[in-house]
């Protein structure tokens, strides 16, 4: 459940229902998701949430792939543990986990309307039976820290069996003080829970057996004061020497306020509700944000990235050419060669024959144009600078690309102009692709906050990505047309003649028609997998290339699907609908995500700070 879908689609829903009932179907929806066949890949496709590697960080010899934690508090019955393990996460908390179930957490109770916490719903804790029982199936992929109640006696118990499923316990002063009374050792890293009236550094220091703190949050203030309350307590820490892990929990609404506290000397930030009010994309972007402020580390270019661009460029000419052949001779000698007819004959016959096919070509022309232009964006801005997620929506539309040429191969019509055009694109793609091998950067981003531009654009990404989709979907059903019946019933009530009555003129007229759908479908999916693909990783504040890549890769194909249709006198409404729709969602998402897009992030934040006593 990307931000996209979340805040537009999803949250005003779920407004409308008491907020557990809401968590507990969001919680178990996605990780039904997560546990069926390809469903982490399906997560990983929608919100390409892997962290980059520079972010990883490694404390009491545990290996943590960011700095962003999860708080139990969001899921206290670990009922949507498995997803949270595929969305960008560096560590799980979990419990509280008592013996016997004894014990109470509380869970935020968020207005969705107002995004607002309204107050906690007080739930028994799990059981350590239960606990084992749900980790056992958990598909585990993040560190886990257990927050653990009760006395001495019960810890031992408990302890003895999550010790395999787990990687800290986390703990309050009461129970460290029975564990140092009985100078107990646990087998994995203990976390001591501290509130804001515990914060005595001397007593912290006498727990030898300690391995970090976790400063928890305070209900009673605000998200903003519990944010300056938590950066101050770090620095008092820090000021008195405390050199063990400090970790931090709540006062996160923005990824800035995360990236507020590890620059105070945070090791680990756990979210709480303000990740609930700000989306499931927060950690995505704290991570895009800490990045951002490293950038510099990336200096060095990939001069791969010219054969990507070569690529996009000869598709470019090839639909450029492509476009001319239609509104020109329409038929090349080898297609009269094959038909064993002239053009002169088939116009006779029908004058409309040779239009309809001008109408496969010059859309298909539009179409390889478009798609020229998005490979050589994404070469230029994408794999140019490092970026993986560029080369993997170059490579996954390419190949698709490449596909579809096995669905007009087999009409008994070779052509041999569009093999010599895939041999030709064939080459710098390899060569490409071998070059740009082991690219890895991760994006970053200056979107600090969730100011009312990021708003905005998320319902224009989520128009983009519709209109991605319905491109690719449009491709599959035109290849699946092609392919079978070759027509539609309003291209017939174009043609005014059937199909039979086509055949019965010259056999060889409907392969090479079907032949030039499939070939059209074919490149409609690439193209659309494309703008799927740009518009579901690409979005980033201040990312004008993106903007102008997908407005000006949509002008030839939208250009000839239009142009074509009144220029041949096909206008039926029904068959124009689906482009009629798809420019509506193009104009939405353009206006939707002009400011975002192409206008920095105005630093607007005050400050402001309380004392500690």
């Amino acid at each position: 459940m990307p931000d996209w879908s979340y805040h537009t689609i999803f949250k005003p829903i779920l407004s409308k229902f008491p907020s557990n009932i809401s968590r507990e179907f969001i919680h178990h929806s996605m990780n039904t998701i997560s546990t069926i066949p390809f469903g982490q890949h399906i997560i990983e496709f929608l919100g390409h949430l892997k962290s980059d590697n520079t972010l990883g960080i490694e404390i009491h010899h545990l290996k943590f792939k960011n700095q962003i934690g999860f708080s139990s508090k969001i899921d206290p019955f670990l009922t949507g543990t498995n997803a949270f393990m595929n969305l960008g996460f560096g560590v799980i908390e979990i419990g509280p986990i008592s013996l016997e179930g004894a014990a109470f957490s509380n869970s935020p109770l968020i207005d969705l309307k107002t995004d607002k916490l309204i107050g906690y719903e007080t739930n028994n804790t799990l059981t350590a039976e239960q606990t084992v029982a749900r980790l056992s199936k958990l598909n585990k992929k993040t560190p886990i820290f257990a927050r653990l109640v009760g006395d001495f006696e019960q810890f031992k118990l408990i302890e003895s069996k999550l010790a395999n499923y787990v990687d800290s316990f986390i703990i309050d002063t009461k129970l460290a003080g029975e564990l140092f009374d009985h100078s107990w050792s646990s087998s994995i890293p203990i976390c001591l829970s501290i509130n804001s009236n515990e914060i005595d550094v001397q007593a912290i220091r006498k727990y030898h057996m300690i391995d970090s703190i976790l400063i928890e949050e305070t209900p009673a203030f605000s998200d903003v004061e519990q944010k300056n309350y938590l950066k101050n307590t770090l620095h008092t820490l820090r000021l008195n020497h405390f050199e063990k892990p400090i970790f931090t929990k709540g006062g996160v609404v923005e990824p800035i306020d995360a990236i507020e506290l590890i620059d105070a000397g945070a090791s680990l930030v756990f979210l709480t509700h303000g990740y609930v009010i700000s989306g499931p994309g927060l950690p995505k972007r704290i991570n895009e944000g800490l990045l951002f402020n490293r950038k510099n580390e990336f200096t060095s270019l990939n001069n791969g990235w010219i054969w990507y661009f070569l690529f996009g460029l000869f598709m470019f000419f090839g639909g450029l050419l492509a476009l001319f052949i239609s509104l020109t001779s329409i038929l090349l000698p080898y297609d009269e060669h094959f038909l064993n007819i002239h053009r002169n004959g088939i116009l006779q016959f029908n004058d409309r024959i040779l239009p309809f096919m001008s109408h496969d070509r010059m859309t298909l022309a539009g179409t390889i144009m478009s798609g020229g232009i998005l490979f050589m964006s994404l070469a230029r801005n994408g794999i140019k600078h490092n970026f993986h997620w560029a080369k993997k929506a170059s490579d996954i539309s390419a190949i698709f690309g490449f596909l579809a040429i096995f669905l007009f191969i087999g009409y008994g019509y070779f052509d041999w102009l569009h093999a010599l055009f895939w041999i030709v694109l064939l080459l710098p793609y390899l060569i490409g692709y071998f070059k740009t091998k082991r690219l890895d950067r991760s994006p970053e981003s200056e979107n600090l906050t969730n100011n009312k531009h990021w708003k905005s654009s998320l319902i224009g990404q989520l128009f983009f990505i519709i209109l991605g989709f319905s491109i690719t979907l449009g491709g599959c059903i035109i290849s699946f047309v092609g392919v079978t019946t070759t027509f539609v019933k309003t291209d017939l009530n174009y043609l005014c003649m059937s199909s039979s009555q086509l055949n019965e003129f010259n056999k060889n007229l409907i392969p090479v028609i079907s032949h030039d759908r499939a070939g059209f479908g074919g490149g409609l999916v690439s193209v659309g997998l494309l703008v799927l693909m740009i518009s579901l990783w690409g979005f980033r504040q201040n990312q004008q290339w993106i903007w102008w890549t997908l407005f000006l890769g949509s002008l030839p194909a939208f250009f000839t699907a239009f142009a074509v249709h009144f220029i041949i006198g096909y206008t039926d409404f029904y068959h124009l609908l689906p482009p009629i729709i798809a420019s509506v969602f193009l104009m939405i998402g353009v206006i939707k995500t002009y400011k975002f897009l192409n206008f920095p992030m105005k630093k607007t934040i005050k400050h402001t700070s309380i004392g500690i006593k």
